[in-house]
């Protein structure tokens, strides 16, 4: 079955682009038709530059028509409520093109102590448990506000076309609603980058990043999440290591390939060509009218929980 494709482009390297308002780069990966590009990921560690990812990813989608744009954040650093309004705007941004890759820690924004953040708790950085629970919050806050409340006149509205609160009581309390309406498919898709003993933590996830050691645990831990390998697109194997992922009768979907730009336009005309031709890649149809969201390319359905109807209605009749 082919793959559906993300790249990352090390971070120190795309700030380093900055400089030339980054040349053609967004637009030769629009029109290569891949999948999604990871902004933000190597803020996981304190090595490099790395520039601001949601405002990046607003510069990418305003140079793109379908490239999908998954922006890294951290809750040992940003609340969820910033997290889920800012990744909310850039999928409105996008027209339906935004992810949110899920970091323990950020650790270009340290605020002090480099390993301790504002809102996770004094004792370290963000562990799985933690992370989970930013994930639950973000998702609730994106289903606060309903779009329709925007074009369905009040006496035309059911009770799914209102306005709640979240209040969400985890790690991460959250009253809401989002001062974002929800988005052009559904809410954001989030990313999990799996680290061992993560276990059924990732189930609040969209998609699990695993390393090929690791997909054999990640896969039975969260049977109902998408599941994407991580690989380095300079490697001489990674054909070989896609055609073995491709023909695997379970779990994984697509590759996430880390690729550096000296290495980008070999990837694009020479690697990426190879992989589609052999059917072991799955692009995006770059010269489709209506570009798909990133849901839909990925075929990734909104997840029916949490479900808002029991929530409390923020405007409620005299």
């Amino acid at each position: 079955m082919p793959l559906v494709l993300g790249l990352q482009i090390p971070d120190g390297q795309l700030a380093g682009e900055a400089r030339n308002g980054f040349g053609d780069l967004p637009e030769r990966l629009d029109a290569a038709g891949i999948g999604y590009l990871v902004l933000g990921a190597d803020r996981a560690a304190a090595t490099g530059a790395s520039l601001n990812p949601a405002l990046l990813g607003t510069l990418f989608a305003r140079r793109t028509s379908g490239l999908g744009l998954v922006v890294a954040a951290a809750p040992q650093r940003d609340h969820p409520f910033n997290i889920a309004r800012r990744v909310a705007a850039l999928d409105h941004i996008s027209r339906g093109r935004a992810g949110w890759l899920a970091l323990r820690t950020d650790q270009h924004l340290a605020l002090g102590a480099p390993r301790h953040g504002t809102w996770a708790a004094a004792a370290g950085p963000v562990g799985a448990e933690l992370l989970a629970d930013a994930v639950t919050a973000a998702r609730a806050l994106w289903r606060t506000w309903p779009l329709e409340t925007l074009t369905h006149p009040p006496a035309e509205r059911t009770p799914e076309v209102e306005v709640r609160y979240a209040d969400h009581t985890g790690a991460f309390p959250t009253t809401g609603p989002l001062n974002v309406p929800t988005t052009p498919q559904g809410e954001p898709l989030v990313g999990w980058a799996y680290e061992l003993g993560d276990g059924g933590h990732i189930g609040v996830t969209d998609i699990a990043f695993v390393t090929p050691r690791d997909r054999a645990l990640a896969v039975p831990a969260a049977p109902a999440v998408t599941t994407h390998v991580r690989l380095l697109g300079e490697s001489t194997r990674v054909r070989s290591r896609i055609a073995e992922l491709a023909g695997e009768a379970w779990g994984v979907t697509g590759v996430l390939i880390r690729v550096g730009l000296a290495d980008l336009p070999d990837f694009l005309d020479t690697t990426l060509p190879a992989l589609t031709e052999a059917g072991l890649i799955r692009l995006r149809d770059a010269a489709a009218g209506a570009a798909p969201t990133l849901r839909d390319h990925l075929g990734i359905s909104r997840r029916p929980e949490p479900d808002p109807l029991p929530w409390r209605p923020v405007y409620t009749s005299a």
